[in-house]
């Protein structure tokens, strides 16, 4: 059965906020200092890039599961699978870093894919797996958001292939 899990999209209508904002401003700039027409498109083309990656992709993609396999998405920068049964447990986490958005620590064993900085889940696995999308990061506990925690905490222990550990 497959379920989809949005997660907050706040932060991102603001990242497609700015740049929105900021892509006809340097558009102004290189036409005021005459830049050449190849340059010109060249900047056009990136910053088109980058307003659809990062500001307008995180909007269209959700966590899912499906088929025994946690999926965690944020935008088409991306994307981890992790199988329910290399869970060991999953728990709320009611206030999590500072920071939002895809990273890890060099020196530990977490990857971050949040969008906000409260009610997220911690999910602890049961050996580190490499996330090829984190820049191959081995990580044993991910740590992520959804809108609606519950739900998710209680799809994955309807799996029945682990006890999921709720606070």
């Amino acid at each position: 059965m497959w379920r989809s899990f949005p997660y907050s999209r706040r932060s991102f209508v603001q990242n497609l906020a700015f740049t929105g904002a900021i892509i006809p401003v340097t558009l102004a700039l290189f036409v005021l200092v005459d830049t050449e027409l190849l340059y010109l498109a060249i900047i056009v083309a990136l910053e088109a890039a980058v307003f659809v990656v990062l500001g307008v992709s995180p909007l269209l993609t959700t966590h899912e599961l499906a088929d025994g396999v946690l999926v965690l998405r944020q935008g088409w920068y991306f994307r981890a699978e992790v199988p329910v049964a290399e869970i060991r447990s999953a728990e709320r986490l009611s206030r999590g870093p500072a920071r939002t958005g895809v990273f890890f620590r060099l020196t530990s064993s977490t990857l971050f894919v949040t969008s906000r900085r409260t009610d997220l889940i911690d999910v602890h696995l049961k050996s580190r797996r490499s996330f090829g999308w984190a820049l191959g990061k081995k990580a044993d506990r991910v740590i992520f958001d959804v809108e609606d925690t519950d739900a998710l905490l209680r799809a994955l222990k309807d799996d029945r292939l682990f006890a999921p550990v709720d606070a």
